[in-house]
């Protein structure tokens, strides 16, 4: 019997095996989503409690709203070098050490927070949103490595619009609930140290999900086929090479990557920095009360929660990415556009018509979530996905820490706080329109690197998909070096396939499965 029938006969019988094992498989992977949202519960509400109580820490901290700002830039700066710290740890020591670490450390940096608001120290605080700041970052891109582990492909759209879902609605939750805990019990201990009780709950359900991620990891590899010596050894080679990352994996990101990068940066910069000064922007700009202004805070962040269970799985069935990307940076820029020339509000008679750029803002924000981070991670080696979130953090961090001073300063030097906050939305209406020029690039200047990204699969093309990418490299280069690179490229592509599929044991002990080599956006680079 030939080996190649051999394969076959080992592949059949392994698929057989593997549809039997799909709905434990399949029930397991919802599991894991759904601890994967409660895994960032406590963070996202603790993370926007003094958004919810601006007017009450300005008041009883007396402090300016510049210093106030202190409070999330404090929280950004850090993460401008230690995203990229918490993604190389996690690519090399694991997701699972990640996940228990960041959110440990979450845990004890809000006590901290809540300790400071208790006893009315302001620099008690700063300390503790520095510490939230360098887990919670990190958080999210442990979160996202996990995802991506679990649900690849044509899933990962869906999962990411599901796993969002949750932790939108903690920040509702925070808008809501934070300002009648500070009202009824007249003072910020209490609605701070909630929000320690729901970051330890949220750590809990990081144990339990790690412990369910180790021990489908074990039977996997006790499911593993026996294989000779010989094979074992080739396969620690080809293992080594795969899992290993190396700093040259890291120099050869490519063109992509780093656009999308911006355009992440800008987009998130306009969205998180806006909220973090919204609370008051309602109240000065239109008049809203305290109250109202929490209470109708939480509109961007249900809209996010309803829209983005929808917009993940659309965007996985019609793929299209760069379309939808650029749908994203045209949102935001009208949406602040829309802050910055509506009418102000008069006091007893708040203007409710600021309501609609709030949904709009929140169905941004998902549509961000659901096209833009699927695609980071399209685009890298599945080794490198911590590394290359740490970096797409580092970036995001700069935003995220200059932009509320900017918008701070902005209100502060205009000559009343109805005209800052109308200048503050045209400045975040600005930052997103570089967005759009960024996302147009991805058609004129990186069209060949970046159109896998339109594809349904972008990791399992289908053949028409294929003939798109070949003819539009063709394209860009003449036909002779075409016609030699594509010989080379179709020689090397079939040696190396024909390695990698020696067996299906050595396919699945090693993971190789999911190897770059056997992406088809690597094959057909």
């Amino acid at each position: 019997m030939k080996v190649d029938d051999i394969n076959k006969t080992i592949l059949k019988e392994s698929d057989e095996e593997e549809k039997e094992d799909e709905p434990k498989q399949s029930k397991l992977k919802y599991v894991i989503m759904i601890l994967g949202c409660l895994l960032m519960f406590g963070n996202n509400y603790s993370f926007d409690n003094p958004q919810a109580l601006q007017k009450q820490l300005t008041k009883d901290l007396d402090i300016s709203i510049s210093n106030y700002n202190l409070l999330y830039s404090a929280f950004s700066f850090p993460n401008i070098f230690l995203t990229l710290i918490g993604g190389i740890i996690i690519d090399f020591l694991g997701v699972r050490f990640g996940i228990i670490l960041f959110s440990a450390i979450i845990v004890v940096a809000q006590t901290i927070v809540a300790l400071g608001g208790a006893f009315k120290i302001f620099w008690i605080m700063l300390i503790g949103r520095i510490i939230f700041g360098c887990a919670s970052e990190n958080l999210v891109i442990a979160q996202a490595a996990i995802i991506g582990k679990w649900f690849r492909g044509k899933e990962l759209s869906t999962a990411i619009g599901y796993i969002m879902t949750v932790p939108e609605l903690a920040s509702a939750a925070n808008s809501f609930l934070t300002p009648i805990l500070y009202e009824s019990y007249e003072g910020l201990a209490y609605p701070l140290f909630f929000s320690v009780i729901l970051c330890v709950f949220s750590f809990v359900c990081a144990v339990v999900l790690c412990i369910l991620d180790k021990k489908n990891e074990l039977n996997k590899l006790k499911g593993q086929f026996i294989i000779e010596e010989q094979e074992e050894e080739e396969g620690e080679e080809q293992k080594d090479d795969i899992e290993r990352v190396s700093f040259k994996d890291i120099k050869n990101l490519n063109g992509t990557f780093w656009i999308l990068v911006l355009i992440c940066t800008l987009t998130l910069g306009s969205y998180i920095p806006f909220l973090d000064d919204a609370n008051d922007f309602l109240q000065e700009k239109f008049q809203f009360t305290n109250v109202q202004a929490g209470k109708v805070l939480t509109i961007p962040y249900l809209m996010a929660a309803i829209t983005s269970p929808f917009f993940g799985p659309y965007i996985d069935k019609v793929g299209k990415r760069r379309k939808f990307i650029l749908i994203t940076c045209v949102l935001f820029t009208l949406t602040h556009f829309a802050f910055g020339i509506m009418p102000n509000g008069e006091h007893g008679s708040p203007n409710w018509f600021s309501i609609i750029p709030l949904m709009f803002l929140g169905s941004s924000y998902a549509l961000y979530s659901c096209v833009l981070i699927p695609s980071i991670q399209y685009i890298v080696a599945e080794k490198v996905v911590g590394t290359a979130f740490g970096l797409l953090g580092m970036f995001e961090s700069v935003a995220l820490a200059f932009f509320p001073i900017l918008a701070g300063y902005i209100v502060e030097k205009s000559d009343n706080p109805e005209i800052g906050y109308s200048n503050v939305g045209f400045f975040f209406s600005g930052i997103s329109f570089f967005g759009i020029i960024f996302t147009l690039s991805l058609y004129f200047f990186d069209k060949k690197g970046s159109m896998v990204l339109d594809f349904v699969n972008p990791e399992d093309p289908s053949e028409l998909e294929k003939k798109m990418l070949r003819t539009t490299k063709s394209e860009s280069s003449s036909d002779d070096e075409d016609d030699e690179s594509s010989e080379e490229d179709s020689d090397d592509d079939q040696s190396k396939v024909k390695k990698v599929c020696k067996s299906y044991a050595s396919l699945k002990s090693k993971k190789l499965l999911t190897s770059p080599l056997l992406r088809s956006r690597s094959l057909y680079n």
